[in-house]
């Protein structure tokens, strides 16, 4: 006689498993590990200021002083093991803070960069309107913008353009 296979019903396999898979589990831990690498790279300061524990403040100030590649990977796994440990929010608003702040800083620049561009290009009317609004820097403003063109067009070292954009800095941290 034939041993007849058991069938299985779909209910059988209703039963949902809450445990999250291993696969999910390796993300989270890579995931804390690179949120220790991001703190520790903010600076030994901001470490010992962000109220972590001992254990934890310890291995995050001990990453800077590994040179060797397979030792500081081990030891960013036994980060990521230490972070699981407490709740990681405060971490994570620490380490967005610093990359939004550095985000605006440069956006700030690269502003500032595409209003020196469009003063060597030519724009007479944005150097009229700086001019207008910062009457006591009008006219070195003029000055600057006017030797840049001169250095752009003989193919000189760019003094006057790096002081062209020394004075746009001070002028926009002013606004």
């Amino acid at each position: 006689m034939a041993k007849k296979k058991p069938t299985y019903l779909p209910s059988d396999f209703d039963e949902i498993d809450d445990r999250p898979s291993r696969s999910q589990l390796k993300r989270d831990m890579t995931a804390l590990q690179q949120l220790g690498a991001d703190l520790a790279a903010l600076g030994d300061k901001v470490v010992k200021e962000a109220g972590l524990p001992p254990e934890v403040e310890k291995a995050l100030l001990l990453i800077k002083t590994m040179t060797k590649h397979e030792a500081k990977r081990r030891h960013m796994q036994y980060v990521g093991k230490l972070m699981r440990t407490f709740d990681t929010t405060h971490v994570n608003e620490l380490v967005d803070a610093a990359h939004l702040g550095h985000e605006v800083k440069t956006k700030a620049f690269r502003r500032i960069e595409d209003l020196r561009d469009r003063l060597l290009d030519g724009d007479d009317d944005l150097l009229q309107s700086l001019f207008d609004s910062h009457p006591e820097e009008g006219q070195r403003l003029r000055q600057l913008t006017l030797g840049a063109r001169r250095e752009k067009a003989n193919s000189k070292p760019p003094k006057d353009t790096r002081a062209l954009f020394r004075l746009l800095r001070e002028i926009e941290g002013e606004e």
